[in-house]
């Protein structure tokens, strides 16, 4: 049996209607953001005193409530960070969901009684990472929505820390916070909570070298379906998972209601009689029709390869309704297939715009993120006989106005139903009605006796209870007596609060007989009093320290807020003395490549990481694989040092295999260990090896740089989405690199594009062996693909990155290494572009007419990545 047999149904919250209806349709939680610092900056979101609010909202009704800091921290962000933990503390949230280690850390250190939720964006897909985060105090870990469900079994099993998982919604093409696309191609980072989306733009595949284009059957080529998993619930149950949660914070408060109200009853069914759960077709059309691009179980039940992607339609596709059987006149007739009313949306596949134009009076129906976009509202409605209908059933034949001429439609086109008008509408009744659909049941007890206050106890089933007496003091009846009946009717007259009482759940006690009299309105004026206190009582429970409702008010980052805990910058020598010398890097995965580097002034090489299949861009494919004992004898022959590189993505089968591999370190005497996910890190913290921590694990301000050298990492790579202007003053405070030269990595996806089109249905046939392949945007840049052992693509930037031009202002950062990313390069070149940084960082020029050291020379099509732009 489960450890947990109901799991906690987590439920999004990006605006306030959204909270309402979430609350009203059942949910045990909710999680929503601030209006900074939150991974959905493009949703409402909620204002310091608008969270507090949410907060005390949700607690009257026993929902939970976690709010989201999810993104990462800018330095000069950090105060108005701190401030906003405080509140969130003082309010009683029940979690704060970060994706910051040093928001963590600080979080840990400020809030101490503030739950601490890891959020996906954190890439957490082994046991080993998940103990990681438990160690630090962490409670609960949302894991990356690529792991399947035994792979989620055995973190369970491994760690006592709790799990959530996604259920529903959108997926990422990409593991989360390891997506550079946006903020490389646009300036719009994913990680500060405003990407641009760039995996449901179109693409073109093509082989490279060679530029022939692979028929595709599709142009949206990383544009994922829609996770939905509820006809395998029961095996998310009873693996003992503890939190259920759905997508959608950018979504409008009717999807929510939706799919909290029908994920309720599916997980309440199973509760109930687990032999017996079922999903009706009902359901199933309703999850279908309120926002979907085709469903899939993502990789619960395994790798869905081609099954995963929904390459033609990349929004909201609707459900089919019926068939263009004709078109002419400016006016559209279809037969119909399912019930369609005026008001509903409609979408035709194949038109323009996907129906855009059809019965219009302008766009805006279910095909958007948020359930709204270019599909086109039914206006007016006509049967074959020429009369308006307001609505046809499935069966009949109908004509609808054809607003525009251009709109390229065809007999035999589908047509798709969008929205539901009736369905909208009754979904919108959940969280606009004033009577609330959610009920808290009270008992109440009142005592009653002629000279004295009439005493009321109300008590609800969380053991919240008040006990007051009335300041009118009860009189005899001089002729007409209060009855039983009419007191106890009154006071289970609990309107439109949150509270419900029956006559049965009213006690009252009437002392010295029953001649009394109690005027109507001060019946209502105690029981009024009392369900206020009781209101009060159920939120003031969940609040920490000393908390008064004034505070709520306060902004975060205004006077008065607590500051964040600053880290001192390392001590400086004031004797003369010259600069500390920068220490060139070099990433390279075979030994030829590791000599050429060597060759060519690399002070310490970084050595191994995922190997790739097929063709490395330039790379000689016969490169014999590396030998690590081999290797560092090598480099420490020739007075350099030598890091093993570990994989960004191991999942607990292949995390074996990196402790393996650190431990060979550890027994051929290498000088560290290059990391890339918590869990490697900890192997390597265990193993008593020196740590470089590398970018994917997301260093973006000097908390996180703090915390990573308290752990003991010796070097630390920063990210590749900082300013020269934001490195130099996170450099005082510690010792980092950063990456100057080569093709940043913009995704890492467990699906990969060419083996889910060509590699077969069921297992892939590596086609990927044969040759490279590249994506191509809509404005013609190429993306080079690269494909590991593991099956795991690799989305490079379309342009290398190159700072050579620029290597004083990055020394003048203050940093204490730079590296260039070699791995794609055959030997000769990354030998050749070592020897220029090593140059230019000995304040030398290589110009001798064969080589010119800068970047068009060597590069061509380059970029100078953030270090001069940033991101939002």
């Amino acid at each position: 049996m489960p450890t947990n047999p109901r799991p906690e149904l987590l439920a999004p919250a990006g605006n306030n209607e959204s909270l309402i209806a979430a609350v009203e349709n059942g949910c045990d939680a909710v999680y929503l953001g601030a209006t900074t610092l939150s991974a959905r900056a493009s949703a409402a979101n909620f204002a310091p005193a608008e969270l507090a609010d949410a907060i005390d909202y949700a607690h009257l009704r026993g929902v939970k409530t976690y709010v989201a800091v999810n993104t990462l921290v800018k330095d000069s962000e950090t105060d108005d960070a701190a401030a906003l933990l405080r509140h969130l503390d003082e309010s009683g949230a029940d979690a704060v969901i970060v994706q910051d280690i040093g928001l963590l850390s600080m979080a840990r250190s400020l809030a101490p009684d503030l739950p601490v939720h890891a959020s996906t964006q954190m890439t957490v897909h082994n046991s080993e990472g998940a103990g990681f985060l438990q160690d630090m105090g962490v409670k609960r870990v949302v894991l990356a929505r690529e792991m399947t469900l035994d792979e989620i079994k055995q973190v369970r099993q491994n760690t006592g820390i709790e799990i959530e998982i996604f259920v529903h919604g959108a997926l990422c093409i990409s593991y989360s916070g390891q997506c550079l696309a946006s903020s490389m191609i646009g300036g719009r980072s994913g990680n500060r909570g405003v990407c641009a989306q760039p995996c449901r733009k179109r693409y073109r595949l093509r082989t490279r070298p060679g530029g022939r284009e692979v028929k595709t059957g599709g142009e949206y080529l990383l544009s994922p379906k829609d996770l939905n998993t509820s006809r395998i619930l029961p095996e998310l149950i009873e693996a003992g998972i503890d939190s259920f949660k759905i997508e959608g914070r950018l979504k409008r408060p009717e999807y929510v209601a939706c799919v909290a109200r029908i994920y309720r009853g599916l997980i309440d069914r199973y509760v109930k009689d687990p032999s017996d759960y079922f999903v009706t077709g009902d359901e199933s059309q309703s999850l279908a029709q309120v926002f979907n691009r085709g469903f899939t179980a993502g990789y619960l039940t395994g790798n869905p390869h081609g099954e995963l992607m929904s390459r033609r339609r990349p929004h909201n596709r609707g459900i089919p309704i019926g068939t263009v059987i004709g078109c002419e006149q400016n006016r559209l007739r279809i037969r119909l297939s399912g019930t369609l009313c005026i008001g509903d949306g409609i979408g035709i596949a194949g038109a323009a715009g996907a129906g855009a134009g059809v019965g219009a009076e302008g766009a805006g129906v279910g095909d958007g993120a948020d359930g709204s976009g270019s599909g086109a509202i039914v206006r007016q409605m006509c049967v074959v006989d020429g009369r308006q209908v307001d609505r046809a059933d499935g069966g009949a034949v109908v004509d609808i106005a054809l607003m525009t001429s251009d709109a390229h439609v065809h007999a035999g086109s589908t047509v798709y139903k969008t929205l539901d008008k009736p369905l909208m509408d009754s979904l919108k009744g959940s969280f606009t009605s004033p009577t609330p659909l959610r009920r808290i049941p009270v008992t109440i007890i009142a005592e009653a006796a002629v000279g004295s206050p009439l005493g009321l106890r109300i008590e609800d089933d969380n053991d919240n209870a008040v006990h007051i007496h009335s300041e009118y003091v009860i009189e005899r009846a001089v002729s007409r007596p209060t009855t039983r009946e009419e007191i106890t009717r009154q006071l289970a007259k609990l309107g439109n609060t949150v509270f419900e009482a029956s006559e049965s759940d009213i006690n009252l006690r009437i002392e010295g007989g029953g001649d009394i009299f109690i005027p109507v309105s001060q019946l209502n004026r105690i029981r009024s009093d009392a369900v206020s206190r009781l209101a009060d009582a159920r939120i003031a429970r969940w609040r920490r320290g000393a908390c008064a409702r004034h505070q709520h008010d306060r902004p975060a980052g205004s006077a008065g807020t607590i500051r964040a805990a600053e880290p001192q910058p390392q001590a400086a020598d004031t004797s003369k003395r010259s600069p500390p010398a920068v220490s060139l890097a070099v990433s390279v995965s075979d030994m030829d490549c590791l000599i050429s580097a060597i060759a060519g002034g690399a002070d310490v090489v970084y050595l191994g990481g995922e190997r790739f299949r097929g063709v490395k861009a330039d790379v000689d494919a016969e490169a014999e694989a590396f030998d690590l004992e081999t290797a560092t004898e090598y480099v420490h022959q020739s007075g350099r040092r030598i890091y093993l590189n570990t994989p960004k993505i191991a999942s607990d089968s292949q995390m074996r295999g990196v402790a393996d591999s650190i431990s060979g370190a550890l027994r051929f005497g290498a000088d560290g260990v290059l990391v890339s996910n918590h869990g490697a890190f900890r192997l390597a913290e265990e193993m008593g090896l020196d740590i470089v921590v590398d970018s994917p694990l997301n260093v973006f301000n000097r908390m996180s740089l703090r915390f990573w050298a308290e752990r003991g990492a010796g070097l630390v790579t920063l990210s590749p989405e900082l300013t020269l202007a934001e490195i130099r003053k996170i450099a005082k405070y510690g010792t980092v690199e950063c990456i100057v030269h080569g093709r940043l990595t913009l995704m890492e996806s467990e699906h990969c594009v060419v083996g889910g089109m060509l590699g077969g249905a069921d297992s892939c046939t590596v086609p990927c062996e044969d040759g490279g392949f590249e994506l191509v945007d809509e404005k013609g840049y190429a993306f080079p693909l690269m494909m590991d052992t593991d099956c795991r693509m690799h989305l490079l930037n379309s342009s290398e990155l190159c700072m050579l031009d620029h290597v004083p202002a990055v020394v003048r950062a203050g940093v204490s290494s730079i590296r260039i990313d070699a791995r794609w390069f055959e030997s000769g070149r990354a030998g050749a572009i070592t020897r220029l940084y090593r140059d230019a960082l000995d304040g030398c020029s290589a110009r001798d007419g064969k080589i010119q050291s800068t970047c068009k020379g060597i590069t061509g099509e380059y970029t100078t990545g953030h270090y001069r732009r940033g991101v939002l």
